[in-house]
């Protein structure tokens, strides 16, 4: 008999409905089950192309319509969840299939959540009484673009830390497009809030394309 024991290596069979990543790597990683990170893979389909046709659209064939705008938004960010952005999604070491339930739960969620970003635009500066609806709108436009991130951060047990830069692309475009609006230009576009909805379309291309790799 050899002097060394031979080690016993256990097998185990797991099952599960959700795509299981693997990875290859020297060192072995301790992954909790109670604490799994939460991560986007990098991929083109996490490209929101969508927006920038929207954006066409809106510029140049819509009067610049805030409303026409939004309900266009609203479906398309939906068909971006679920055929893109989710499946890029990884929890713990899984692609998370898609829970449709909670679609529809994050837009009522992104609906509500217009009520206080409203108030908050507001606190910044925007318009109260004159342009409320106006202002209301930019809130709508900013909650359904970041509708993608608040699914996740729902169906991934509300961790919210990695999707906070998705949050801040989106109020970082809106704030730096504010600079056009004071210049004595008396452009059509100028008017509030188109500006600042072109620019949260832009911070959201910028956010959700980058996002992986930041």
């Amino acid at each position: 008999m050899s002097g060394k024991a031979k080690k016993q290596v256990k097998k185990r069979v797991t099952f599960s409905d959700d795509n299981t990543i693997v990875r290859q790597s020297h060192r072995k990683k301790n992954i909790g089950h109670e604490h799994p990170p939460v991560y986007v893979r990098k991929s083109l389909l996490t490209i929101p192309f969508h927006l920038i046709v929207l954006l066409y659209l809106y510029i140049y064939h819509s009067d610049y319509s805030t409303e026409l705008l939004l309900l266009g938004l609203i479906p398309s960010q939906v068909f971006y969840l679920v055929l893109q952005f989710n499946k890029c999604t990884v929890y713990g070491n899984k692609i998370i299939k898609i829970n449709y339930p909670l679609v529809f739960i994050s837009l009522g969620g992104a609906l509500l959540l217009s009520v206080p970003t409203l108030i908050i635009i507001i606190l910044f500066g925007a318009p109260f009484l004159e342009h409320i609806k106006e202002s209301w709108l930019l809130a709508s436009h900013c909650c359904f673009l970041a509708y993608p991130a608040m699914y996740s951060v729902f169906n991934c047990d509300f961790k919210v830390g990695m999707w906070k830069r998705y949050y801040v692309m989106i109020v970082l475009g809106g704030w730096l497009s504010c600079v056009v609006i004071p210049l004595d230009w008396d452009r059509p576009w100028q008017a509030w809030p188109i500006p600042v909805v072109i620019g949260s379309y832009l911070g959201a291309f910028v956010g959700y394309t980058l996002g992986s790799y930041i």
